[in-house]
């Protein structure tokens, strides 16, 4: 790699396809995670915020920061800057905006396709947005769809996405509430917290053999699943596992109910290199539950970098920076 470039969303969303980012993630879990290569922290404000992630992933090319600006307007901008693991200097910079809702939902997809029931599956969607829409997109690529049922709280905006994925050929139809979505279903996906920040379905609706994949709840006042899910499952696969028991309101809240969900854990690392074992293949109730790290960023982010010099997409940015002996 030579000189700085900078990626915008544009070109992200040309160049990035779901393929690609789900073997990204797949190889980034692949390979032993060190202590603490990725972390998280996060600044408060008065209506607004700021959060920073880092990572060093192992065996990759680069290493990076994913910054998260929330303004008091309600607007969030994304940026990661990537700098090359030998020397140091400054590779890209990275419109983060379509990187981080696409490799949310290639991280679930690599978890549902370890996790889940094998063979094709019928999936209850609970939310119609779009990071709902890119993880059944995801979903699409690892296993076959028998049925999608999606149920949102506006009637109009399940309506439209289960039109917009039956377009691109998944069997997708709107389900007039959660737990019709959810009836018979192999995989529920949560991605809808309620405006209230209450849980969006009964734990008491679950039907082992089940998966559950929740991705909404990612900072200590958001819910998106109650205790009971957490109390009933026997799995708990996370991202990343310190940050999901100590830092989102489903768990902080089951705690406080207090439900032992520890010796249920598990690392999505572990997972994919295989630790998991009997624990895996004895789960009839389990939980794949996502805050995001700043690993999965990176491959993306990496990836995109990669595609968009190879189109010619990536634009040349007049920048140098001074170095001082570390």
């Amino acid at each position: 790699m030579s000189g700085v470039v900078f990626v915008p969303a544009t070109a992200t969303r040309e160049v990035l396809d779901w393929d690609e980012a789900i073997g990204a993630m797949r190889a980034a879990y692949a390979v032993p995670h060190a202590p603490h290569s990725s972390r998280r922290a996060q600044a408060n404000g008065t209506g607004n915020w700021l959060r920073g992630m880092v990572s060093v992933p192992t065996g990759a090319a680069t290493m990076g920061a994913k910054l998260i600006g929330v303004a008091r307007a309600r607007r969030a901008s994304y940026l990661i800057a990537l700098f090359d693991q030998e020397s140091g200097s400054l590779v890209a910079l990275v419109d983060g905006i379509h990187v981080t809702a696409m490799r949310t939902a290639a991280t679930s997809a690599v978890a549902l396709d370890y996790m889940a029931s094998r063979g094709a599956l019928t999936l209850a969607v609970l939310g119609s947005g779009l990071e709902a829409q890119a993880h059944v997109r995801a979903f699409a690529r690892v296993r076959e769809l028998k049925q999608v049922r999606v149920y949102s709280t506006s009637t109009a905006n399940r309506e439209q996405a289960a039109r917009l994925l039956a377009a691109e050929g998944i069997r997708c139809v709107p389900a007039a509430g959660a737990r019709a979505a959810m009836e018979g279903a192999d995989v529920v996906l949560a991605a809808a917290r309620s405006h209230g920040e209450t849980p969006v379905f009964d734990g008491g609706w679950l039907r082992p053999p089940m998966l559950v994949v929740s991705i909404g709840s990612t900072m200590p006042a958001q819910r998106e699943i109650d205790s009971r899910t957490i109390e009933r499952s026997d799995l708990i696969v996370c991202d990343a596992v310190e940050e999901v028991a100590e830092q989102t309101g489903d768990f902080i809240a089951a705690r406080s109910a207090g439900v032992a969900f520890e010796p249920k854990m598990a690392s999505l690392n572990d997972l994919v290199l295989g630790r998991l074992g009997p624990r895996l293949a004895g789960s009839r109730l389990g939980i794949y539950k996502s805050v995001g790290e700043a690993v999965q960023d990176v491959a993306i982010a990496e990836l995109a970098v990669t595609r968009a010099r190879e189109r010619g997409l990536a634009v040349a940015l007049p920048m140098a920076f001074e170095f001082k002996q570390a």
